[in-house]
């Protein structure tokens, strides 16, 4: 208790909670116009369901539809030129951040990043909508701890309190806004990181409700479990949906690798994509945009099928597999047309360079599965089934192994209906959905992604922080340097005097050309031959080397079978010359301090 006292800095507390509150503001009402300027431009657009009816649309329909995608890939192309041909930043690049301290977002990438993903969905990209907005949450979270004398402790607490803000406030779920940051983001559930979190995600939370009146995104009617054996089917529902998060994932990475094959210059490659996205539209108009009207229409199901069509409206193919009560058959590929339409059409939208998410696709796709496993059991089994129950827990399976966010998920669902059997019956779905797509592909698409990149999160963060230091600031130039032509004898003495074992021979040039031990110069005294050889002659040549720019956990692998006193440590941009050695007890040092700062960045005192 007493130690405890000793690190207690009321100051930095109230910087913390502070800040976190602020944060909390800022991106809920940064949210809400990210959020109200997409719904605008949509419904000028004629991409919102409900703008696509009424007297006199019906002419403008096809050509909105094709070229607004079009125009939006356009302007998405010249920002991407604006990024240096760097892809906008995303949930992956927030997860980096964050596990590796790293938690400064530049301003002008920060900005750049939120311009293309506002354009790609308020255009009618066949995009995610949540993605975008825990990244600008984050970035938020990363622009305002700069303000703060402690930045570089409260920064990756700040950008986890951006992305629970903006999550709470697009859901109007605070719970599942704090989870879904330490799932997701931090990756662990210490006090010092909770509780700014939490503050972030109720004043967010408050800001949505009370400020804005933001209704719950996906509000559902009430559902019940209608047989005993349909908890079997929740769990099989689990199991395909696992299939369709697999096949919906694999297509986004494929798409990515394929575009990047195509012999196009990067601005024109969104604007294809939007050319074709809205041809496919031309038949299916549910694919325009993040499609947050289908999968709450589809979650609704029920409702709609007793009579409430205020859900459906605007929505061709929908109304279709309402319309189709007696040829169930014709509802099944109708719901199969948006379910695979939309994975094809994320991927391929991503994939050529468009801005967005993957976590609203998720649940598009999920919500549309589940509905469709739903009705084919109902025509197989006797009795009516809740269609409802099977579309929530359908998003729920796919959403959840799509971003590695099972508990969030399920919290989501809680929140959202407050509905415990239906918690329940997702949580079936959810686990085995997880189970077999953590076995076949990985965590998450997020850590897939990264692995991509290099950097393996599949443990934990601290492979890769080990990843990310180096050992220059353990190198050290206390070491006996000799030149080649020194005699034997001479840099005996020398180790003798400096107490050390090893000598490094080094041109006048500053090259290094070997190294010799103070046992073998031993042996050859002994010998008593009258002959002193150089040490030139004598020189190891295949020793083991490091640069000054090795990372810790390289030089950790490379030494695990070194016997010796020290490694030699060259330039990193000339590998001939010596800048100095590293004792093994240095290399662990280096290991120790990297874990122990990782540990109080995650545990230490608030």
């Amino acid at each position: 208790m007493t130690g405890w006292l000793k690190n207690y800095s009321p100051q930095r507390f109230l910087i913390s909670f502070g800040l976190a509150a602020f944060i909390g503001l800022m991106a809920s009402v940064a949210s809400e116009a990210f959020v109200t300027g997409i719904a605008w431009i949509n419904d000028k657009l004629f991409i919102a369901p409900h703008a696509r009816t009424g007297d006199g649309v019906s002419k403008l329909l096809p050509w909105f539809t094709v070229l607004a995608p079009v125009v939006g890939g356009l302007i998405v192309g010249g920002l991407l030129m604006l990024l240096r041909g760097n892809r906008p930043h995303g949930i992956p690049d927030v997860i980096f951040a964050s596990q590796t301290g790293s938690s400064k977002i530049p301003v002008r990438t920060g900005l750049l990043t939120t311009l293309t993903n506002f354009t790609s969905i308020s255009f009618g990209a066949s995009v995610g909508m949540y993605g975008p907005l825990a990244s600008l949450g984050a970035f938020i979270g990363s622009l305002l701890a700069k303000v703060t004398a402690d930045h570089r402790r409260l920064g990756v607490i700040a950008v986890a309190c951006g992305v629970s803000s903006a999550i709470s406030t697009a859901f109007n779920a605070p719970i599942a806004g704090v989870i879904f940051a330490h799932e997701v983001i931090l990756r662990h559930y210490s006090i010092r990181a909770f509780a700014p979190v939490t503050i972030s995600a109720y004043v967010s939370q408050v800001m949505a409700t009370e400020v804005f009146q933001r209704p719950r995104l996906l509000e559902v009617g009430e559902v019940s479990v209608q047989h005993a054996y349909e908890y079997g089917a929740f769990l099989l529902v689990g199991v395909v949906g696992a299939a369709v998060a697999l096949f919906y994932m694999r297509g986004v990475l494929l798409s990515g690798k394929l575009a990047g094959k195509l012999k196009l210059p990067l601005w024109a490659k969104p604007p294809l994509a939007g050319l074709a996205l809205g041809l496919v539209c031309l038949a299916v108009p549910e694919l325009l945009g993040a499609g947050l009207e289908t999968t709450k229409a589809t979650l609704n199901i029920e409702q709609v099928r007793a009579g409430n069509l205020d859900y459906i409206t605007g929505m061709t193919t929908m109304s279709s597999v309402i319309g189709e009560k007696e040829f169930v058959l014709k509802s099944l590929l109708l719901l199969a047309v948006l379910c695979i339409g939309k994975s094809v059409m994320t991927g391929f939208c991503l994939g050529m360079g468009f801005g967005g998410g993957v976590f609203s696709p998720a649940l598009f796709i999920g919500a549309t599965f589940g509905a469709l496993f739903g009705l084919a059991l109902e025509a197989m089994v006797p009795g009516s089934l809740n269609l409802s129950f099977y579309a929530i827990c359908g998003m729920g399976a796919v959403t959840s192994a799509v971003i590695g966010a099972p508990i969030s998920t399920i919290l989501v669902v809680f929140e959202l209906t407050e509905n415990y059997d239906l918690a329940k019956a997702v949580l079936i779905s959810v686990v085995f959905s997880n189970i077999i797509c953590s076995r076949l592909f990985g965590r998450s698409l997020f850590d897939v992604q990264l692995l991509a990149r290099g950097f393996d999160f599949s443990l934990g963060k601290d492979k890769v922080v080990l990843q990310q230091k180096t050992i220059h600031n353990y190198v050290t130039s206390d070491f006996v340097q000799v030149t080649p032509n020194a005699p034997s004898t001479q840099v005996v003495d020398k180790l003798l005097a400096a107490d050390q074992t090893e000598a490094y021979v080094v041109s006048s040039q500053h090259t290094f050309l070997g190294q010799v031990t103070l046992t073998e110069l031993l042996k050859i005294r002994r010998t008593d031959t009258g002959d002193d050889p150089l040490v030139g002659d004598l020189a190891q040549h295949e020793q083991l080397t490091l640069t000054d720019m090795t990372s810790i956990f390289s030089a950790m692998k490379k030494v695990e079978d070194f016997v010796g006193e020290s490694i030699p440590v060259v330039s990193a941009e000339d590998h001939l010359k010596l800048v100095g050695v590293i004792p093994e007890g240095n290399i662990f040092k280096a290991y120790s301090d990297a874990i122990g700062e990782i540990r109080e960045e995650e545990y230490g005192d608030s």
